[in-house]
């Protein structure tokens, strides 16, 4: 049972018990994809068990730009709260146990209990952040510096996601990723033994 999201919102100070009851609880498959590029996002989902990844495809290329995880929320936020279709799509990476919100429950419940205001304001401000630092860091790091930073917050993506997904979110191929982490193995293997 979730009882804690993610970090962003664990200051909020909401007991989940009273608020799962608004989910609904599904089993997806390995590489479902719950939102399709075009769509309009309808759904506010956390995971409680299993990963997912948001993307968009450019020039026959499946390119990877968030992963998430136990007790993170997601959705194409742009898209459900923009009420415009989603530039990207979000897929399942293994099987997973998910909860949703719909929009229209969220609205209902954002009317009746306004601490739920306080969680889609911290959701919209999390993605925010995000955005300006994973663009922050296309600009000012190289490969070999994203993939530290990434082994060195979220170590758990190397032991949980292919290695094709993990390149494309880097931004550089697979051979690259493989480079990279050769010269690496020590680190990784430190960072693993940790987790």
């Amino acid at each position: 049972m979730i009882t804690h999201p993610s970090n962003y919102l664990s200051d909020l100070k909401i007991n989940w018990k009273d608020y799962i009851k608004y989910f609904h609880k599904i089993e997806v498959s390995s590489k479902t994809r719950i939102l399709h590029k075009g769509e309009i996002a309808d759904k506010l989902y956390i995971i409680e068990n299993g990963s997912a990844r948001m993307g968009f495809e450019k020039e026959g290329k499946d390119i990877t730009m968030q992963f998430f995880f136990e007790n993170e929320f997601f959705t194409s936020v742009e898209s459900m709260f923009g009420d415009c279709p989603s530039n990207y799509f979000i897929e399942t990476i293994d099987q997973s146990t998910i909860y949703y919100l719909t929009k229209e429950m969220l609205n209902a419940m954002v009317l009746t209990l306004p601490e739920m205001a306080n969680i889609t304001t911290t959701l919209l401000m999390s993605r925010l952040i995000y955005y300006s630092n994973h663009l922050h860091s296309y600009l000012s790091e190289n490969p070999e510096q994203r993939f530290n930073s990434l082994l060195e917050n979220r170590p758990y993506i190397f032991m949980r996601v292919p290695q094709r997904h993990i390149a494309s979110y880097l931004g550089i191929t697979n051979v690259s990723l493989s480079r990279i982490k050769a010269r690496r193995t020590s680190a990784i293997s430190e960072v693993v033994e940790k987790s």
